[in-house]
């Protein structure tokens, strides 16, 4: 019971308050060297100035916090190249760069620039400004634009370089040590002395210090001395502050790890409302970046992989399926050609190889030998109600009402090449099938394709117009929920599909009329029935009952699925044989 509770899809996804569980801090690399590694990011949309520039392209230095801002007009590759360039002329090239995966630093522009210049470029993870210290200077940055935006209106850019000259001239937390000998401002740690202030200029002319007649190989010996002796209080700083941020980090930390192929959710940025879910997936761990870092592939989403940080994942504990026989399939089709609005066909009805479908089942393992030899002989005897390709009914045909008799006519939608002859293929095997014919009318619904992304190309016909004057027919669809209910109290149930049950179905003439379609190539008339009809559902479910009425006991359909269900393995193997006659 633990089990089934735990591994709830639900209930996993919905998230619980302590779910969100926080790994230990890390220490990254304390950099000795000034403007050898840069943390780059775009700041804004702020409001946009009398220049026409409403963003900001940022950098600063991992060694001394030494920060720079430039204004741009937008965050296009080339205006981002473009600032980076007046960036590394006043703090040269960087041996190491990192930035977030916006799309401005990842495009084939900024790529080649970074791998011409030789600069090693390393990517934060999404959703996790923690691991990247330019988003605390954005916040600093933007709380001083604020305070200056109430005189200065939106003229935020004049007043840039204002705050940058007293960010560079303040002791930074990590590099500061307290004592007025030891300041370490960002300038300090760049230039070797502090950036004179308008406040040091007034003090300074208060206190008429002596001036100093000091050699120019006395002031460079001096000068390196400074230099070194910030960085050694800078670098000891830096280190301290490390062991004492893990250090209060790490007190509700909790250490995990996952492996290639484990299964997560990730947590949700942004929800629509408060009722949605908090965690979004399952994704598939395909790689393991660093000790925090992973690459995540996440099925349906524009971008199928992204690096995610353990704190924004959890492991997602599947639910095993249980199945009595398996039918593969063994075509070459993918997943994308099973949900097609129109059923990839194949050119000859497939045999099944039942011998291999119970060898690779488990079946074996709960049936002894005289159950397997009753199984593969029913199996045997009914072989020829499996198949592949769609059969066809004499029971009936549908027809289609109008309640007006204007016809529909729709123009075929312009297609590229490579679109049509992707139509051109599937109007030949249906033809081939004798699914559709060539024809005239003069109704015309167009065939479309539809492109999504990750997924094969779908052909469909686009009946709205025709769907507007067809007369419903309605019937009642099955609930999937009593449906389920029905047959989870059996032990033994057998899942069988229709086989393209649409196309199973016959059109009457006038039908076939009113359902033509057209590509820019040619237009056809459908000879059986067609997705995308109004009534079509109705008209199945409808025909689907008919034909299993008086089998409710052990059958029940659910649009083109079929469960039989029992309690014992006889009574199955009988209702089988009952179904199969019928």
């Amino acid at each position: 019971m633990e089990q089934f509770v735990k591994t709830c899809d639900q209930c996993q996804r919905a998230g619980k308050p302590n779910d969100k569980k926080k790994a230990p801090l890390k220490f990254v690399p304390v950099i000795q060297e000034v403007f050898t590694k840069l943390n780059i990011d775009a700041c804004g949309p702020l409001p946009t100035t009398s220049k026409g520039n409403p963003y900001l392209i940022t950098a600063i230095c991992m060694s001394s916090k030494f920060s720079e801002a430039i204004p741009v007009s937008d965050i296009s590759s080339v205006s981002v190249t473009d600032a980076l360039l007046n960036i590394f002329s006043r703090m040269g090239f960087p041996r190491e760069l990192q930035c977030d995966q916006g799309t401005s630093f990842t495009s084939a522009l900024t790529t080649e620039f970074f791998e011409r210049f030789g600069i090693n470029v390393r990517h934060s993870s999404v959703y996790h400004p923690q691991s990247n210290p330019v988003e605390r200077f954005h916040r600093t940055l933007k709380r001083l634009l604020r305070v200056l935006c109430l005189d200065a209106g939106s003229e935020w850019d004049k007043h840039l370089p204002s705050i940058l000259l007293a960010l560079r001239t303040v002791s930074h937390e990590s590099t500061d040590t307290g004592t007025v000998s030891h300041e370490s401002t960002p300038s300090e740690l760049v230039y070797g002395k502090n950036l004179q202030t308008p406040e040091t200029l007034v003090m300074e002319h208060w206190m008429e210090p002596e001036e100093e007649g000091d050699l120019v190989t006395e002031y460079m010996f001096k000068l390196i001395n400074r230099l070194k002796g910030c960085q050694e209080v800078a670098i000891n700083k830096m280190e301290e502050m490390q062991v004492k941020r893990k250090t209060w980090y790490d007190k509700n930390a909790v250490k995990r790890e996952f492996k290639d192929e484990d299964l997560v959710l990730v947590l949700a940025t942004s929800r629509a409302n408060k009722l949605a879910v908090q965690w979004i997936g399952p994704g598939t761990i395909l790689n393991k970046i660093s000790e925090t870092n992973y690459l995540v592939e996440i099925p349906g989403r524009r971008e199928t992989s992204q690096i995610y940080h353990i704190n924004m994942l959890k492991p997602y504990y599947k639910r095993p399926e249980h199945v009595n026989v398996i039918i593969n399939d063994e075509t070459q089709k993918s997943l994308a050609d099973q949900e097609l609005e129109i059923p990839y066909l194949e050119n000859n009805s497939l045999v099944y190889d039942f011998e291999d479908v119970i060898q690779a089942s488990e079946l074996n393992k709960h049936l002894h030998d005289k159950q397997m030899d009753r199984l593969r002989e029913l199996l045997s005897k009914y072989s020829k109600c499996f198949s592949n390709n769609p059969g066809l009914t004499n029971r009936v045909e549908h027809e289609i009402q109008l309640v007006s008799d204007q016809p529909v006519r729709t123009k075929p939608y312009r297609m590229s090449h490579r679109q049509n002859e992707i139509l051109k293929n599937e109007i030949n095997r249906m033809l081939k099938l004798l699914i559709i014919e060539v024809g005239e009318s003069d109704y015309m619904s167009p065939m479309i394709l539809v492109e999504v992304a990750g997924q094969e190309p779908r052909p469909c016909i686009d009946y709205r117009k025709l769907n507007g004057i067809i007369r419903t027919e309605y019937f009642p669809l099955p609930n999937i929920e009593e449906r389920v209910e029905t047959v989870s109290a059996a032990k033994f149930i057998t899942v069988l599909i229709v086989s393209k049950g649409y196309w199973q179905i016959q059109l009457s003439k006038t039908a076939q009329r009113d359902a033509a379609f057209c590509t820019s190539f040619g237009t056809y008339r459908p000879l059986r029935m067609s997705f995308g009809l109004k009534n079509a559902p109705y008209f199945f479910s409808k025909l689907m009952a008919e034909l299993l009425n008086g089998l409710e006991d052990f059958v029940v359909p659910y649009l083109d699925d079929i469960a039989i269900f029992s309690d014992t393995w006889e009574s199955t193997l009988n209702m089988w044989k009952r179904f199969c006659k019928e």
